[in-house]
């Protein structure tokens, strides 16, 4: 998968800060968590997981073996890092990998979640089909992404986009239905919600520990002390419209694996 030059210093700033985030925060985490239904010693997919904060979540909270993927090498050291101070290490594993093609063979997980990721491909529905072949017949799929509740007008769209960290776009929650009934998933799932700005902030700080904000104190000021991160710094940080939260909100998307669908062709 390739990444302007602007996604990858996105990620990398939110990676030396030490913290990613999703439109929905603990209530999206909630509801995918309710879709999957972990248990102790399920195996569980996690793809695009960032700095860990889903995996730690998953194993500290439900005793699952959590595998996190990620394209960033320097979120994959974060998250390793997250899981050594939260004791959960012998539970979680994490690779540098691509989504378009897992280093995973067929039927490796019981279910797979992602926040905030398929929106970064060109090709959803491949990725979609990808995570069915590495998810066992009968296992659940489930993600959350940023959708337009209402679309904004003219160029507000784009800065918005950007402003989110998702400079390639974001769909409404109609195109997502679109992607999922191209999907080979069955029982599928597909919610809109409207959120609030207070609504977002409560649910954002709670998805993490008050120590893991502090945390990310000493990596926020070496970001702002670098050029390459202050122009997108201040994009994501400043100048958002006050009306923000009238266009955008999050969708929960996924679906299970069907027993009868046939082989993926894969390499692994």
């Amino acid at each position: 998968m390739t990444f302007s030059d602007e996604q990858r210093t996105y990620f990398d700033l939110l990676a030396e800060i030490g913290h990613t985030k999703h439109i929905g925060g603990l209530a999206a985490t909630a509801r995918l968590v309710e879709l999957i239904d972990p248990r102790a010693g399920d195996e569980v997919l996690d793809v695009g997981c960032g700095v860990g904060i889903g995996p730690v979540f998953l194993a500290k909270e439900f005793g699952c073996r959590v595998m996190g993927v990620d394209i960033t090498p320097r979120m994959i050291e974060r998250a390793q890092e997250r899981a050594g101070r939260h004791e959960v290490s012998e539970l979680v594993d994490f690779s540098v990998s691509d989504m378009h093609d897992l280093p995973f063979e067929d039927n490796s997980f019981n279910s797979a979640i992602a926040e905030s990721v398929l929106t970064f491909s060109q090709n959803k529905t491949a990725v979609i089909e990808e995570l069915a072949r590495v998810v066992q017949p009968g296992g659940m799929i489930a993600f959350t992404e940023a959708i337009w509740v209402r679309v904004p007008p003219g160029d507000k769209r784009d800065f918005m986009a950007r402003a989110s960290g998702m400079p390639a776009g974001i769909l409404t929650h109609e195109e997502w239905q679109a992607v999922l009934a191209e999907s080979p998933l069955e029982d599928i799932v597909t919610e809109s919600h409207a959120i609030t700005a207070r609504e977002e902030s409560k649910s954002q700080y709670g998805r993490i520990q008050p120590v893991d904000y502090l945390r990310t104190i000493p990596g926020f000021f070496r970001v702002i002390s670098q050029s390459r991160f202050r122009k997108v710094f201040r994009t994501a940080a400043g100048s958002m419209p006050r009306d923000y939260y009238d266009y955008i909100g999050y969708g929960i998307y996924g679906g299970r694996v069907s027993s009868n669908q046939p082989p993926v062709a894969s390499s692994h």
